[in-house]
């Protein structure tokens, strides 16, 4: 048997971050592309919401037996499953989907796929970077997600607007691809012991493990219904789907920079990532408020504002837990990403359903107050976390 190949921490961290970026793409396009999909397939507000929310619900029923998956079957090859999962996905929507329904059972897939990768990029990153570079990798590696959004977003003036929608879900088929194909195996930078021969570590302290998994559920029933639904209410405000969709794009690339910002930050901090988390949610707060005001310039800042806080703290979360649990990455993932994918599920199917009755402002009133009380449940989670020997601070054993 040959020697594994080792793949560097850089490496490791451009197959994780783009795994994770084709696997979201399907449902980032859904958004983005709004105006489009429901003028071409028939659906409207309700639709739109209910197709993300199905994309997550996939995800949250099939994260909590993929998370242990990725830790049996190992980083790689689990990552080569989940793109090859979302290149089938993406070409099934170019090539079939022509309704909402034929639509959203492609989204089911993509689903699914996001589910695996996550807990597989994770594994990846605890086994090969250092550790006093464990938060700037993470960082890194969930800049995946608003990077993602503002590739759907510029994807309107430069395919969906001139080439046709489908055209965006064709590059994304072939991105895909490249990224299965180009995965290979990584040795770890220090001995863990094999999968099939020793239990799992124990998770400590689910209850609060539970807080934090709601809690994050809520921020991302906010983030979702950013990245959903501000294109479709831009428009009706006076906003054109270009500038929308470029707009999108730019609050994107602010939660990217954020995300990089504050893995850093994490690296160089003795405790308190998870109350620094909380008090980006409330400044998102403050931005889905601006949101509600209806008018092209207030909502243009909102959503800068309110992705660079629902979205911009989402590194050190997972940082703090990798810290936490060293032994069971994909396991304790497996456990908080049911609660985040379910947010990010009855967030817009709920949200859509209130835009279509009440209204965008309202809706985004909504959103802000669901905001609100996602910081008070990371605040309270913080205290009832075991902490890491080298972190103090944050929470107790």
């Amino acid at each position: 048997m040959t020697a594994t190949p080792r793949r560097s921490p850089a490496g490791a961290l451009a197959l994780g971050s783009s795994a994770t970026i084709v696997c979201l793409l399907p449902v980032f396009l859904t958004g983005a592309m709004a105006f489009q999909l429901t003028e071409s397939l028939g659906f409207g507000t309700v639709g739109l919401g209910a197709a993300v929310a199905l994309n997550r619900a996939a995800g949250a029923a099939t994260a909590p037996f993929l998370g242990g998956f990725a830790d049996r079957l190992g980083a790689t090859r689990s990552i080569r499953i989940a793109a090859t999962a979302a290149a089938v996905a993406a070409l099934g929507i170019a090539l079939t989907a022509t309704t909402w329904l034929t639509y959203v059972a492609w989204l089911l897939l993509s689903g699914a796929a996001h589910a695996l990768v996550v807990p597989a990029a994770n594994r990846m990153l605890s086994t090969v970077v250092p550790p006093g570079r464990l938060g700037a990798a993470f960082g890194v590696k969930q800049s995946a997600p608003p990077t993602t959004t503002m590739l759907a977003g510029l994807s309107v003036p430069v395919l969906a607007l001139t080439l046709g929608w489908r055209s965006a879900f064709y590059a994304t088929a072939v991105l895909a691809v490249i990224v299965a194909i180009t995965a290979r195996e990584v040795t770890p930078r220090t001995a863990r012991p094999a999968a099939s021969g020793a239990p799992p570590a124990p998770l400590e302290a689910r209850r609060a493990l539970l807080y934090l998994a709601v809690s994050l559920g809520l921020a991302a029933a906010a983030s979702s219904a950013t990245t959903t639904f501000y294109v479709d209410a831009a428009v009706p405000a006076g906003t054109t789907p270009q500038t929308a969709g470029t707009l999108l794009a730019v609050a994107s690339l602010a939660a990217i920079l954020t995300r990089l910002g504050t893995g850093v930050l994490s690296d160089h901090m003795t405790g308190g990532h998870l109350n620094m988390s909380a008090g980006f949610v409330a400044g998102g707060c403050v931005g889905l408020a601006l949101l509600g005001s209806d008018d092209p310039t207030l909502m243009a800042v909102g959503v800068v504002v309110s992705l660079v806080g629902v979205w911009g703290f989402n590194g050190v979360v997972w940082y703090a837990l990798m810290r936490r649990y060293p032994q069971s990455p994909g396991r304790v993932t497996g456990t908080i990403a049911p609660g985040i994918l379910l947010g990010g599920t009855i967030g817009p199917l709920v949200l859509g359903v209130v835009a279509d009755g009440a209204g965008y402002p309202t809706m985004w009133w909504l959103t802000a107050a669901i905001a609100v009380v996602a910081v008070a449940g990371i605040v309270a989670s913080a205290r009832g976390l075991p902490t890491p020997a080298d972190l103090t601070g944050e929470g107790r054993r």
